[in-house]
């Protein structure tokens, strides 16, 4: 079985607003150049889906998440959660937030 990965509404809507703002604010080389990368980190992620790191959260439902940066975009992060075979991306978001604020804001 090929191993896959799933976006989340969410996370659909975080990549495209990143895009967008990078598209906007740099160039749309820029944005269009953002979005493959996401598409090939996810794509690495669910054939190596531990690579990234864990979340420390007591939420038991959130025990799995982890984290992996973007590739070319560093300060951009991937949430996401191992699926057999695979990952679902829960999330993208900044790499300045403050993860734990975010997840308990957003009640993930």
């Amino acid at each position: 079985m090929n191993a896959r990965y799933l976006l989340r509404p969410k996370a659909d809507q975080d990549l495209r607003q990143q895009a967008y703002y990078l598209a906007t604010q740099a160039s749309p080389e820029t944005g269009h150049r953002f979005l493959l990368a996401a598409h090939q980190t996810f794509a690495l992620l669910a054939t190596q889906p531990l690579m990234g790191w864990r979340v420390r959260l007591r939420h038991p439902r959130l025990a799995s998440l982890r984290v992996f940066r973007v590739s070319g975009f560093e300060k951009m992060l991937v949430l996401y959660l191992p699926l057999s075979p695979g990952v679902v991306i829960v999330r993208i978001v900044h790499g300045s937030r403050d993860l734990v604020a975010f997840l308990r804001r957003e009640k993930l």
